[in-house]
Order: C-alpha cells, then sequence, then structure tokens
C-alpha cells in the first residue's frame, strides 16, 4: 500500500506511513519522538477527521494527483489545450474537487451554455471513483425542480467520463454569508427553496448528504440552486449499488449530521439533510457556524456532545434581531437524534413560511394570550377599522342617551312653566305670568344648546376616531425584503456595480 500523510498529536509534525490492511499501526514522530497509532485502512471514518488540518489536506490532494496516471492526465490536458470535448467547446474553468473538473462548456447542436463536469479518476481506486460518478449522473437526472440544477447529457469520450447539467450565472452562497446587504427575510426565503428542492430529491429517493453553503448557488433572480450530489444516497430500491463503505464518514463536519458519523444514532435519510439545512440556516442568520473548533475532529465532537449556542437576540449581519420562533426553528432542525427533527424537509419548509407571514410557527407553539395578540397584530388594520367603528357608536350612544335625559329633564321643568303660567293668565293676573313665561323660554333655548352640545360631542368623539385610525393605517409598510443590488454586486462599490451594468448591457445589444 501507498503511505499516506499523517498529523503527530504531539507536535503536529506530518507523517508519512504505510497504514495495515486490518490492524492499527505505531509510528513514531521523527521530530518530538512520540509515539502514536494510526488507524487500519478500512477505519475510514477516524482517518478522515483526523486528517482536517489544511497542512493534511493539501498533502492528500498532492498524494491523489502523484498517483494519478500519466494517461488520464494527458487526457485531461489535451481537453484543455484543444477547448473540446465531443461536442463540448470548453470556454472556462470553472473549479476542481475530489471527483472532477468542472468547465464552462458550449453544446455545439444544442446552442446553449453547460456546466460540464468531467471525471478524474484515481489510478489506486479508479473503479470505485468511476461508480460514484456515474451515480451521481443518474441519481442528479432523475430530480426536475427549479432549485436543483438539471443533468442533460452523460457520455464517455476518449476515455473521460462526462455528464452535462445547467450552467448557473451566479454566486455561492457562502459568498453572501457575511453580507450586511443581505436581509433576514430574504435569506430565510433562500433555505426556504432549498428545503423545498430537497423534499423533491428527498421524493425521488435521493438524499443529498452534503448540504453546505457551498453547494448553493445563487443567481441573479436571487433563487437559489442546489449542485454537487457526488456522494448522493439513494434511498429506494431502484438497483444503486451502495459504494461507501462501511463507517465511512461523508459529508462536511459544520453541516453533517451526528448519525453520518455516529451510526448508532440512526441510519442516514432525508433527516440527514434537515439537520444540514438548519445548519446552514444557523451560519447565514448569524455569520457563524453552529460548532466552531480548530480542526475538523474537534466540530464533529462538539456535533456529537454539545449543543449549538442559543441564537435568540442574536444580531445577523444585516443587524437585524434573531426572534425566538426563527431560533425554534433551527434548534428543532438540529436535534441530534434524527426521530426527534422536523420529519421531513417540507415540514421545515412549511415552517420557515409561516415564520414569514408572521404566523404561529410549529417548533415554538404560542400559548392562548400570546396567540390571540399575535392575531391580533396580524389583522392590526382590521382591528383599527372595527375598534373605530365600536368608538363612534359608543359615542354616538352616550350622546343621545345623555341628550335625551337632558331633554326630558327639559320638558318635565317646561310643562311645569306652562301650567303656572297658563293659572296665572286664567286668575286674571297677567303680571304675575310673566315670570313663568320668561322661565319658558329659557328652558326651549336651553333645550336647543343641549342637543347641539351632544351632536358636537359626537362628531368630536367621531373625528379622534377617525384620525388614530387613519394614523394607524397610513403607517409606512415595510419595504420588500428583495435587496436592490444582484447577488453578484452585493460588497462591490459603486463604480464596480455600475462597471458590471455596462457590461450587461453590452451583451444585451450583441
Amino acid at each position: 500500500m501507498p503511505p499516506r500523510s499523517y498529523k503527530c498529536p504531539h507536535c503536529g509534525e506530518i507523517q508519512k506511513a504505510e497504514p495495515a490492511a486490518d490492524q492499527k499501526v505505531s509510528v513514531t514522530c521523527a521530530k518530538c519522538g512520540g509515539r502514536f497509532r494510526i488507524p487500519a485502512m478500512q477505519d475510514k471514518q477516524r482517518v478522515l477527521t483526523s486528517m482536517a488540518s489544511a497542512a493534511v489536506r493539501e498533502e492528500v490532494r498532492a498524494q491523489a494527483e502523484a498517483y494519478r496516471s500519466e494517461d488520464d492526465k494527458q487526457k485531461l490536458q489535451r481537453i484543455i489545450d484543444e477547448r473540446r470535448l465531443g461536442d463540448y467547446d470548453i470556454l472556462d474553468e470553472l473549479g476542481r474537487g475530489g471527483m472532477g473538473v468542472v468547465f464552462k462548456a458550449f453544446h455545439r447542436h444544442l446552442k446553449r451554455i453547460v456546466a460540464l463536469k468531467v471525471i478524474l479518476p484515481d489510478a489506486d481506486d479508479a473503479e470505485t471513483l468511476l461508480k460514484r460518478f456515474r451515480r451521481e449522473a443518474e441519481l442528479h437526472a432523475r430530480l426536475s425542480h427549479a432549485n436543483i440544477v438539471h443533468v442533460y447529457d452523460y457520455g464517455v469520450i476518449d476515455g473521460m467520463h462526462y455528464f452535462a447539467m445547467d450552467f448557473i450565472t451566479g454566486i455561492s452562497l457562502t459568498k453572501l454569508i457575511g453580507s450586511p446587504e443581505l436581509r433576514l427575510a430574504q435569506r430565510v426565503r433562500i433555505i426556504e427553496d432549498v428545503a423545498d428542492a430537497l423534499e423533491h430529491a428527498h421524493g425521488q429517493g435521493v438524499v443529498h448528504r452534503d448540504i453546505k453553503p457551498d453547494n448553493v448557488i445563487v443567481d441573479a433572480g436571487w433563487a437559489p440552486h442546489v449542485v454537487d450530489f457526488g456522494i448522493a444516497k439513494a434511498t429506494d430500491s431502484s438497483g444503486q449499488e451502495n459504494i461507501t463503505r462501511q463507517g465511512l464518514a461523508v459529508g462536511t463536519p459544520h453541516y453533517m449530521a451526528p448519525e453520518q458519523f455516529r451510526p448508532k444514532l440512526g441510519a442516514v435519510g432525508p433527516q440527514s439533510d434537515v439537520y444540514a439545512v438548519g445548519a446552514m440556516l444557523y451560519h447565514l442568520v448569524s455569520g457563524k457556524t453552529p460548532f466552531e473548533a480548530e480542526s475538523a475532529h474537534q466540530v464533529l465532537i462538539k456535533a456529537a456532545t454539545q449543543e449549538a449556542a442559543p441564537l435568540v437576540g442574536t444580531k445577523t449581519p444585516s443587524d437585524e434581531v434573531i426572534d425566538a420562533d426563527l431560533a425554534a426553528i433551527i434548534r428543532l432542525a438540529m436535534v441530534k437524534e434524527p426521530i426527534k427533527r422536523y420529519p421531513a424537509s417540507s415540514d421545515l419548509r412549511d415552517d420557515l413560511r409561516r415564520w414569514a407571514a408572521g404566523e404561529e410557527v410549529k417548533a415554538n407553539p404560542l400559548s392562548g394570550k400570546q396567540r390571540l395578540r399575535r392575531r391580533l397584530d396580524k389583522n392590526a388594520e382590521l382591528v383599527v377599522l372595527a375598534g373605530t367603528a365600536v368608538a363612534v357608536f359608543l359615542a354616538a350612544v352616550v350622546a343621545l342617551v345623555s341628550t335625551a335625559l337632558v331633554v326630558r329633564g327639559r320638558e318635565v321643568a317646561l310643562e311645569h312653566d306652562i301650567v303656572a303660567a297658563r293659572n296665572a293668565l286664567l286668575s286674571g293676573s297677567p303680571e304675575s305670568a310673566h315670570g313663568p313665561l320668561t322661565a319658558v323660554q329659557s328652558e326651549l333655548a336651553s333645550g336647543t344648546s343641549s342637543a347641539w352640545i351632544g351632536l358636537g360631542v359626537v362628531g368630536a368623539v367621531t373625528l379622534i376616531a377617525l384620525a388614530l385610525g387613519w394614523r394607524r393605517l397610513s403607517r409606512k409598510k415595510p419595504v420588500g425584503i428583495e435587496p436592490t443590488l444582484r447577488p453578484d454586486e452585493i460588497g462591490e462599490t459603486a463604480v464596480e456595480v455600475q462597471s458590471h451594468t455596462n457590461a450587461r448591457s453590452r451583451a444585451t445589444d450583441r
């Protein structure tokens, strides 16, 4: 077996040693003299988690390149030099990963730009890589969702395996995490769309197993697209071959569900993606990963033994505050035991939609009083209108009743004065009738004034109620959650934004 690289736990020196096939091997550090043991070849989980530092990863990558056959290297270099692979014209290299190279290419017959993924088979385990590559293409081709890149073609040309998929013009979600321009509601909407895409994948029997910001591309319209199904797993009986070795932990430590590296917690399935979406949402809204440590191994230990720091009251990169409902949604998605998480991605998606609509979320049930208050807040306009109508009605009733009582009292006094005046006139004493008649005139004038006062009170209360209602209804509505910039313009200067705008205009003119 070829030697592999390991990190000395005592001094951090990178050591090369040849692992045994089925037992641990003791190694003596050439720098400090300390001894440590390296795992057997079958113990892949511990190998991966111990190789966490950047130095080790670079060493392993260099070894993979060294073991790669010269024939494969020449084939790949020929593609790059000739800028062509079959019917595809190679326009640019987009990136390299553990399995292959992704090119931006143009299909001459279909007249479309595609992302072309070409495998780089490792001479040490070429058969396994080819199986995994074919499986990625097959699983990917099952899916048809607006937020998942679509696979168009798969084939082999001159021994080079490839498949073509959507080319998304956008940027990685990773580059948007720390942006102050991206509002909280928009961050949640992006994750909501990702959860919806994964619900579709799960319905087709596909578990992604490596959901992370790097595998989400946000296009110019702020729509996310899930990419890279390289380690996806089929959960149905479609005949997919299990090519992941027993005990091998796959995924990215910061977003891996605990059952992906602790099998005793349960089988890896759709709820593993739910955990990853929750961890990604945690990172996106808080600006930091759920568990931070110096090495991947320490991250996994924290993820297995600790709870992520609470997010309630935490400020987002856009200086907004995370409320209890959103924090509860993230917490429920990231529960360590799969059975206690959201049952499916659709449940997580629906709770995010309820949060966005200001409704009660299942992750944080409300008391009766809280539920009533939230409903009143949500229907504030109707509450104000109803309150205004009730206030006007009550004011009118009070004013009318008061006026009726005053008028009735005046009527009794008026009747008494009229009777006194009549008796005085009948007795032949006009002078004595002067006083009662004057009182009658006074009572009539007073009754008219009371009526006007009552109407004035009703009018004043009505105007006050209407003014308060208008003030409440005319409050400034919250601005839309759509940012004014394109994703690729966030963080750029005004000059750079204008430069991109001019470039797009020239491209459109052509």
